[in-house]
């Protein structure tokens, strides 16, 4: 999945095709409406989602020249997937959830960031799961927060293998009579989870496959 989601980009970023991206024609093609009109009427914020992507590009380029080798731009575009991008995937994470600036992850952002009220008078089962889940299990120090340590526990454990535990999942949904296998017609009654996975590289996979 990692390798054809990189082939398939790789042709719109290497502009000169010389086997390399730099960083200039990354953000070239990325962000060239921006740099051409830098106060665009989208709402996006531009300037914040380049100086983050820079930091990840310059993450990932090992030698430091600012030019990405095709493994350095799979690192850059799956940073989860490389054990010394690790930090960055933290780091991205503990910004986005981190609403009040302090650096660390409390309950309340780390459930605002799964759920949002709309208006429920009263919270789902799972949720209160999840603030149990938080309390006796991420924030191992018990300091009401979550550090970038116990945040990297939560999101890269090192025992955790995430391509085993979606082939479960999707097996566990989609075997209706609990024989630990999947018939074609067990699959198609539940499509939808098979083209929402990347295990199915989003459906593709499927299309491989002669019985489909």
């Amino acid at each position: 999945y990692v390798y054809d989601n990189v082939a398939r980009q790789w042709q719109e970023f290497d502009l000169n095709q010389d086997g390399l991206i730099s960083w200039d024609e990354y953000r070239n093609v990325t962000y060239g409406t921006y740099l051409d009109d830098p106060d665009p009427d989208d709402g996006f914020n531009y300037k914040q989602m380049m100086t983050r992507d820079e930091r990840r590009f310059k993450m990932a380029d090992k030698d430091g020249n600012l030019i990405a080798t095709k493994e350095e731009f799979t690192a850059f575009l799956h940073p989860e997937e490389y054990d010394y991008m690790k930090d960055i995937v933290v780091q991205e994470t503990m910004e986005d959830i981190d609403k009040n600036g302090d650096g660390l992850i409390d309950l309340e952002e780390y459930i605002g960031d799964m759920y949002s009220h709309d208006g429920d008078t009263e919270e789902p089962e799972w949720v209160k799961t999840e603030r149990e889940q938080f309390v006796e299990f991420r924030d191992k120090n018990r300091d009401g927060k979550m550090d970038k340590e116990e945040t990297k526990d939560w999101i890269l454990p090192s025992d955790y293998d995430h391509a085993e535990a979606e082939a479960r999942h999707l097996v566990y949904e989609s075997d209706q009579n609990k024989d630990g296998k999947l018939t074609k017609e067990e699959i198609v009654d539940k499509y939808d989870l098979f083209v929402g996975s990347q295990a199915t590289d989003f459906g593709e996979a499927l299309v491989r496959h002669d019985e489909f």
